[in-house]
C-alpha cells in the first residue's frame, strides 16, 4: 500500500511538472533527501523514481519560458569548475570502473544544484526549497526523538537504508544542519500552532541528534550553539536556555550515551579515531604521490590503496569531507572545494550583516541561519564522509539569487512598488 501511495503521489507531482518545472525540483528534493521509497517495502524501491523525477523535470524546463542562464557568481562557476576537474580526475583514478558510478551519482547532485540556482528566483520557491528540506529531514528527526524516548536511548537512530543518511553519524549531521534552517521558518510564520509545532519538532530533533550516539554530532551541536551564542543579541538569555538544556540532557540521558560522549577524551586510545587518522594519512600520501590526481571517487578506501600505506590495517572511509575531497580529487579538487565552502561562509556572513528594507529582512535571517547550518556541515563534517551531500550542495547553490535579490537596484524597486502592490504582498 505504502508503493501504490508513493508512487501516485510521484505521479501527481508529474503531472503538475509538466506545466510547473518548479514543481519537478520540489519533487526531486524531496526524493533526494528523505529518499521515501526506502520506507516503502515493494515494488518503489526498485524504481528509478528520482531519474523519471529528473528527466521530466529538465524537459519541462527546457519547453518552459523559465530563466535557462546559470548565475555567474563565483559559487557556481568555481563549483562547476569541481565538477569539470572531479570527471578530468576520474579518467585517472585507481580503479575507474569503482569510481565512475560514484561520479554518476555526484554529477547528478551537483545539476540539481545547478537548477536550483537558475529556478529559486523569488523569496515564495525559495523558502519551498527550505520547507521542503526541513520536512524530508525533520521526519526522521522526529521518528527519531520519538524512538530514542521509548527506548530510553539505549539503541542508536538510524536514518534510511541504503542512503547517504542511513549511517548514525550521517543522520546526526544531517539533523544538526537541519535545526537553523527549522529557527528561519519559525521566525517567517504567523500562525502560531504551526510555530509551536516547529519549536516543540527543534526540541526532539536534539532528542534524536543525542540519541544518535554521534561524538561528531555532538561536537557540531556544541559549534553551532556557541556560533549562535555569538551572534545573539540576547547573549545571557541564550546561554541560560543552552546551559539549562544541557543539564537537563545530561542528567536524564542513559549512562550509554555519557560513556560515548567521555570517548572524546581519550582518542589516542580510541580505535575509530584511530582508523580515521590512519584514513587521513592515506588521502595526504596519496594525492602527494600522485599530484595533482586523486585515487577517483571513494577510492582512498579500496584495499590496493590503503593496504600500500598501512598492510596490516583494514580498509577505512575518509571520515573527513576534507580528506575524501584531498584523497579523491589531489589537491587541485581540495582546492577549488575549499574555496566554493570558504566563499559561501563569507557571502552568508555578509549578507546576514547587510541591512534591508522590511520586504528583504527575510534574506538577512536566512543567510544568518544558512551560515550556521554550514558551519555545522565544516565542523561534523571534518570526521565524516559527506563532501557531496545534497543539503549542502542545495544551500549554496541558493546563495546566488539570495545574493541578486538583495542587490540595491532590487530593493529600490521595493520601495517603490504602488501601496495596492504592498498590500497584496506582490
Amino acid at each position: 500500500m505504502r508503493d501504490i501511495w508513493l508512487v501516485a503521489w510521484v505521479a501527481l507531482g508529474l503531472g503538475f511538472t509538466v506545466r510547473f518545472p518548479f514543481v519537478g525540483l520540489l519533487l526531486w528534493e524531496w526524493l533526494s533527501l528523505m529518499a521515501p521509497h526506502m520506507q516503502a517495502y515493494g515494488f518503489s524501491r526498485t524504481l528509478p523514481l528520482n531519474f523519471i523525477v529528473a528527466i521530466v523535470t529538465i524537459l519541462s524546463w527546457l519547453f518552459s519560458k523559465e530563466p535557462k542562464r546559470l548565475p555567474t557568481h563565483p559559487i557556481i562557476v568555481l563549483s562547476a569548475l569541481l565538477l569539470v576537474w572531479m570527471t578530468f580526475n576520474s579518467f585517472f583514478a585507481f580503479d575507474p570502473s569503482w569510481s565512475w558510478q560514484y561520479w554518476d551519482l555526484t554529477w547528478k547532485i551537483y545539476l540539481f544544484g545547478f537548477l536550483i540556482s537558475v529556478l529559486a528566483t523569488n523569496r515564495v520557491r525559495i523558502e519551498a526549497i527550505v520547507w521542503v528540506a526541513v520536512i524530508s529531514l525533520s521526519y526522521f528527526g522526529i521518528k527519531g526523538g520519538v524512538f530514542t524516548l521509548m527506548v530510553g536511548g539505549v539503541h542508536r537512530v538510524y536514518g534510511p537504508e541504503s542512503t547517504i543518511i542511513g549511517d548514525n553519524n550521517q543522520l546526526a549531521l544531517a539533523l544538526v544542519m537541519t535545526v537553523p534552517l527549522i529557527g528561519y521558518l519559525q521566525s517567517s510564520i504567523t500562525n502560531k500552532r504551526l510555530w509551536l509545532f516547529l519549536n516543540s519538532s527543534i526540541v526532539i530533533i536534539a532528542i534524536s541528534i543525542i540519541g544518535s550516539y554521534s561524538r561528531g554530532a555532538y561536537i557540531a551541536t556544541a559549534a553551532i550553539a556557541l556560533l549562535a551564542l555569538l551572534r545573539s543579541r540576547r547573549k545571557f538569555a541564550l546561554l541560560t536556555i543552552l546551559l539549562v538544556a544541557a543539564a537537563a540532557a545530561y542528567y536524564f540521558m542513559p549512562s550509554q550515551i555519557v560513556d560515548r560522549m567521555s570517548t572524546m577524551q581519550s582518542v589516542n586510545t580510541d580505535g575509530s579515531f584511530q582508523g580515521r587518522v590512519m584514513a587521513w594519512h592515506v588521502a595526504f600520501k596519496y594525492a602527494t604521490d600522485h599530484f595533482p590526481f586523486g585515487a577517483g571517487f571513494y577510492g582512498p578506501q579500496l584495499p590496493g590503496i590503503f593496504q600500500y600505506y598501512y598492510p596490516n590495517e583494514s580498509p577505512h572511509a575518509a571520515h573527513s569531507i576534507f580528506f575524501q575531497v584531498l584523497g579523491e580529487h589531489g589537491f587541485i579538487g581540495l582546492g577549488l572545494y575549499l574555496i566554493v565552502l570558504l566563499i559561501s561562509f563569507m557571502q552568508c556572513r555578509k549578507l546576514a550583516k547587510t541591512k534591508q528594507v522590511d520586504e528583504t529582512v527575510w534574506i538577512q535571517r536566512l543567510s544568518g541561519m544558512m551560515l550556521i547550518s554550514l558551519f555545522a556541515f565544516a565542523v561534523g563534517g571534518a570526521a565524516l564522509s559527506m563532501a557531496y551531500y545534497d543539503l549542502y550542495i542545495i544551500q549554496i547553490c541558493l546563495l546566488p539569487q539570495l545574493v541578486r535579490l538583495s542587490q540595491p537596484a532590487k530593493i529600490e524597486r521595493y520601495k517603490v512598488r504602488p501601496p495596492a502592490l504592498q498590500a497584496a504582498g506582490a
